[in-house]
């Protein structure tokens, strides 16, 4: 029987980074013998390019991790089969959704269609399916590996990309020991985070996964549905799927409905009112697939995350929590109330290096133009009620009787504002410096009302703090010689302003994690600022 060739044009193509193309001919044999051959010549016409080659139309960019393990010899094929390792690999790609990622993304469907073409009857051999489905295996575990480490962004920009320069160092290693030991799934599991929220997303992930009547509720197009009667039919009936409406209570339908708005509100961590406001709306928005995508996008997130120091500060946005820990147990934790939707509190990380007892607030130009100057121009006694000084050119104080507010704009303010020191500035009482270039600090408040609150996007994008003082006393534990707390609370009954360098700084954190998982369970919190919602875009909709 001679060698059978069956040559396809234009079905294959690669591209070089010199952008080089040229077509790759399907090839085919039917004698076992001349398979090993035609694999390596098939295998060389890929290997021995540049850094970037392209299979099926799909670039694959691990080529430069995974291309020195081969030595002309498919990876996990025996012959036209695949191997234990090819067999774990595949069963892994598949099931990767419990790692909170995306079949698709590790070519799943590219690498079935090639294992359906390998052999599409018993007297040949496709060799070229052969080596695309290898080498699209190939990519796919090392493309993982690094999904699974350092996640699938370039987190600063959201860019859906690899940063392959973010990756643990020997992350390839790992890989490369665990093909060689037949354990590709223990290579895998160990470049995941450490974090133990992240590992317990990931048990509640695959508890959801694996029960098909969990989260069954339909989500309620309101955007789309216009008639108020059929919104309230979807909603009742999402409440009752949800086991939130009791129809049993002595009550109308009014205050039936409303006591199963409160409940949800309640799950939600939502201002248990009764009412469909826009948050409360939001969370009808959510079925059962866009709380598996929501849990993913947390655990995409811890995989951003570096070690956290022995001690620091964490606060979680979609929560509204502060928390303190050190050596991984909290210490302490308290409300805290962020920025509003359009006056986002930023993600950041720095050092709380000091705190000032009485502080001025000196008001930002945007808080000064949008909001004081139209409250002055229609009442300048605003100025005295609300404790303001008015400054000039080398912060000198003016009388603002004698000022033209009529003659400033928004786009004009030739003067700032500053109020005083006092229980009274919205400051409060003290305020926890730490550098970022978004001049938001940490702080007291005069106005407390929200702590009391569940939904506390309420501010400016600064973040008051409800256990201000429990927090002081924390951070200057590691200076008893100086301060102490009594000491503290003679500088809070002095209304004096002072400025307590920390003799250790602290690190404080802000965070964007809507779903969270410990020992108790899971906690779903509403997507506040959408940035899972733009996550979710990126990673679903490409």
């Amino acid at each position: 029987m001679r060698l059978c060739f069956f040559i396809v044009v234009s079905i294959f193509i690669f591209y070089s980074c010199s952008n080089e193309t040229k077509e790759v001919k399907t090839v085919k044999v039917s004698r076992p013998q001349d398979l090993e051959k035609e694999t390596v010549k098939q295998l060389n016409s890929y290997l021995l390019k540049d850094s970037i080659i392209t299979v099926d139309s799909i670039p694959l960019t691990c080529y430069r991790y995974f291309n020195p393990q081969y030595n002309s010899k498919l990876l996990w094929f025996d012959k036209s089969k695949l191997n234990p390792n090819g067999d774990s690999l595949l069963k892994l790609i598949e099931k990767s959704m419990y790692y909170g990622l995306i079949p698709n993304n590790y070519h799943f469907i590219n690498i079935q269609r090639q294992l359906d073409s390998i052999e599409t009857n018993k007297t040949t051999i496709n060799v070229t399916a052969l080596v695309s489905a290898d080498l699209l295996l190939s990519d796919a575990y090392f493309l993982m590996g690094a999904h699974l480490n350092k996640g699938r962004f370039y987190t600063d920009s959201l860019l859906l990309q690899t940063n392959f320069h973010k990756l643990d160092k020997g992350w390839d290693s790992v890989l490369v020991s665990a093909y060689k030991k037949n354990n590709l799934k223990a290579g895998l599991d160990s470049l995941e985070p450490k974090f133990y929220n992240y590992r317990m997303l990931k048990k509640e992930l695959a508890t959801i996964l694996n029960d098909p009547i969990l989260y069954q509720v339909d989500s309620i197009p309101f955007v789309t549905e216009k008639d108020t009667i059929v919104k309230l039919q979807l909603i009742k009936k999402s409440l009752i799927k949800q086991g939130l409406y009791d129809s049993t209570i002595m009550a109308n339908d009014s205050i039936k409905l409303a006591k199963a708005l409160n409940k949800l509100q309640k799950k939600w961590f939502i201002q248990p009112d009764g009412k469909i406001g826009k948050y409360t709306t939001q969370a009808f928005s959510y079925n059962r697939e866009k709380i598996i995508k929501q849990i993913c996008m947390a655990m995409e997130r811890w995989r951003w995350e570096a070690k956290f120091p022995e001690k620091y500060a964490f606060i979680n946005i979609p929560a509204f929590w502060l928390t303190v820990f050190e050596k991984d147990t909290v210490v302490m934790q308290s409300a805290v109330v962020c920025g509003k939707p359009d006056h986002q509190t930023p993600i950041l990380k720095s050092k709380i290096d000091h705190m000032l007892i009485y502080p001025y607030w000196n008001v930002p130009i945007s808080i000064a133009t949008k909001e004081i100057l139209p409250a002055v121009q229609h009442d300048t006694s605003y100025i005295r009620r609300k404790n303001f000084e008015v400054l000039g050119a080398g912060d000198k104080v003016l009388d603002y009787t004698k000022i033209p507010w009529r003659k400033y704009t928004k786009d004009y303010l030739p003067v700032r504002f500053r109020q005083r020191i006092g229980e009274e500035n919205s400051l409060g009482v003290v305020k926890f410096n730490f550098h970022n270039p978004f001049g938001v600090y940490l702080h007291d408040t005069n106005s407390k009302r929200y702590f009391k609150t569940s939904s506390r996007s309420q501010s400016h994008g600064c973040i008051r703090l409800e256990n201000f003082i429990e927090f002081a006393d924390f951070l200057i534990r590691d200076d008893s010689v100086h301060y102490t707390h009594d000491s503290l609370q003679v500088y809070f009954v002095k209304q004096e302003q002072k400025k307590i360098k920390l003799k250790k700084a602290l690190p404080i954190f802000t965070r964007y994690y809507t779903a969270h998982a410990d020992s108790s369970g899971l906690k779903l919190y509403i997507d506040v600022y959408r940035k899972d919602e733009d996550m979710m875009n990126l990673i679903y909709n490409k």
